[in-house]
């Protein structure tokens, strides 16, 4: 019996969705549009400080109230 490639699962794609604070009914819809997708993580950014996040992350939660981001 072959063997999984444990080198391919380790590339799996994963997903963080981090929602802007405020954003209570964008951070409900994507849960449950995501619930059943392992590759997916949907957060909520609550921190006060935004000089931890770089300043295109900063951008994008105000503008667009969400970010995604890549995880490898």
């Amino acid at each position: 019996m072959a063997q999984p490639d444990v080198r391919a699962a380790g590339k799996a794609k994963r997903w963080l969705v981090v929602v802007a604070r405020g954003q209570t009914e964008l951070y409900a819809h994507l849960v449950q549009a995501f619930a059943t997708d392992d590759k997916v993580r949907v957060i909520v950014d609550r921190r006060e400080d935004d000089s931890r996040n770089s300043p295109q992350i900063a951008h994008r939660l105000r503008t667009h109230g969400v970010v995604i981001i890549h995880q490898t």
